[in-house]
């Protein structure tokens, strides 16, 4: 699946992460993976029913959902089999909200890999999870 382009719905209200991740893959060089961001769960929820993706990285904490739950929940119900990756800068309060087979990083942690490593190790987390069926938080 490395030589295939992804689509992929990037749900996060902050614009700042948003463009973290998108710069963090164009950094690695992984031009295949074509990023469409959405800043709210009611906006996912209409491009989901419109369109297909090869993954959903998903924002827990929303302007328009109820809780962590609710957006985790809602999202899982709309998109089907398609795989979702959580980024979280809140996994201590958020790791609740998701079921426990789902592997939990801290964004936060993450985001502060060595220096150089975190392109690739972003690019390489996103082409993992979409060819997997389970779930990962990041």
């Amino acid at each position: 699946m490395a030589d295939q382009t992804l689509r992929v719905l990037h749900v996060e209200d902050d614009f700042a992460d948003a463009l973290l991740v998108q710069n963090a893959i164009c950094e690695a060089g992984d031009f295949g993976i074509e990023i469409e961001v959405t800043g709210t769960l009611k906006e996912a929820k209409r491009k989901l029913a419109k369109e297909t993706f090869d993954l959903i990285l998903l924002d827990l904490r929303l302007p328009d959902s109820l809780s962590p739950a609710d957006t985790y929940e809602t999202t899982r119900s709309c998109c089907g089999e398609t795989p979702m990756l959580v980024l979280s800068g809140s996994v201590i309060n958020d790791n609740d909200h998701i079921p426990d087979d789902v592997v939990t990083l801290d964004k936060n942690t993450s985001f502060s890999s060595k220096r150089g490593q975190l392109p690739t190790e972003i690019a390489n987390i996103i082409r993992e999870t979409a060819e997997d069926s389970d779930f990962l938080a990041l």
